[in-house]
């Protein structure tokens, strides 16, 4: 590995595929080499528009020593054991979210990068949100006080013709879950971030309006570490969409979290603030994802390599939210409290 550049490779020619080889090609210290897909041909076409080189395979790629580090870009259901396989021919990686579909094949990455002696992180760009980031320090600060209640919202819409679009998608061995697993789970990130570790947890999905495999509407309520409570809401079913939203109550004030930004800000003797406007943020075509988050937390991993550190995101935080999802689905197939 380079001193002053990271050579990357991307696995996975799907369409978040180019959003990482966007932020890649714009980020300095990094270097994107070469791609592979499921197939010889597959990447072909992709590594052209990128100027890159077209891998025949996976494992070619990962045997390759001209690169230092990959991301996991194929459908999530493969995530795990190409994380795994990227670990055990010491290459480093991020992970697109879900890092994996289970809580223990989760934990079979982290043991697996420990033991390689590599550095790994999952796809969590909110956290680099300048006002999350804000978020984060008045509620640690203790300016809200003593947290009581978090309600978490995330009511999106899909189109049918949008699960049917790829084979995988809205099928539980490859996507491993609906408007919580797939949808979700950078709002659930975003919970855990800015409120800590689960304790206990209860919830229902169920499939209502779609012909998929997973669910497209889940509610669950949560109580947190702290003894705080909390309740999420997430559904593919909401026509029109709504914006993701984020309420944090505490005993001296609250913040409400509109998508990426503080919308509002109440503070007893301190401060009450209100934004002005507010972007849509899930609109029928919102799944196109822009490449600002993306290269905000590729240049925390560049640089993480570069200088010997740890990521700011780290696989750890990507088996919290695996857990805490499948924690829900199975307290839905049994009707039982998952404790933590």
């Amino acid at each position: 590995m380079s001193n002053e550049v990271i050579r990357y490779g991307i696995i996975g020619c799907g369409g978040i595929a180019n959003t990482h080889a966007e932020a890649l090609q714009q980020i300095k210290g990094a270097q994107l080499v070469g791609v592979s897909g499921c197939s010889a041909e597959e990447p072909v076409s992709f590594a052209k528009k990128f100027g890159i080189k077209s891998f025949d395979s996976t494992d070619l790629l990962l045997q390759s020593k001209k690169i230092d580090a990959v991301t996991i870009c194929t459908p999530s259901g493969y995530h795990a054991s190409i994380a795994i396989s990227a670990a055990e021919h010491k290459k480093h990686a991020v992970v697109e979210k879900p890092l994996s579909l289970t809580a223990e094949s989760a934990k079979r990455v982290v043991e697996a990068f420990k033991n390689n002696k590599v550095k790994g992180s999952v796809i969590s760009q909110l956290r680099f949100s300048e006002e999350i980031r804000k978020a984060k320090q008045i509620i640690s600060s203790g300016r809200l006080g003593k947290i009581i209640m978090t309600n978490l919202n995330m009511k999106y819409y899909r189109s049918q013709e949008y699960y049917d679009s790829g084979k995988w998608r809205g099928t539980w061995a490859l996507d491993g879950g609906g408007a919580m697993m797939n949808q979700g789970i950078h709002g659930i990130d975003m919970l855990l971030f800015l409120i800590g570790e689960t304790k206990n947890i209860y919830g229902y999905i169920r499939t209502l309006t779609h012909k998929i495999e997973v669910e497209d509407n889940a509610v669950a309520v949560i109580e947190f570490k702290d003894g705080s409570l909390g309740t999420i809401t997430a559904s593919t079913s909401m026509n029109p969409a709504q914006n993701k939203t984020i309420e944090i109550n505490g005993t001296k004030g609250t913040i409400l979290i509109e998508e990426d930004r503080i919308c509002r800000l109440y503070i007893e003797n301190e401060e009450d603030y209100t934004a002005d406007d507010i972007t849509m943020g899930d609109s029928p075509a919102s799944h196109i994802i822009k490449a600002t988050g993306h290269i905000k937390q590729l240049t925390d991993f560049t640089q993480a390599l570069l200088e010997g550190r740890e990521p700011f995101v780290s696989l750890e935080d990507g088996m919290r939210a695996v857990d805490l999802i499948t924690s829900v689905y199975a307290s839905s197939k049994t009707n039982e409290i998952f404790n933590k």
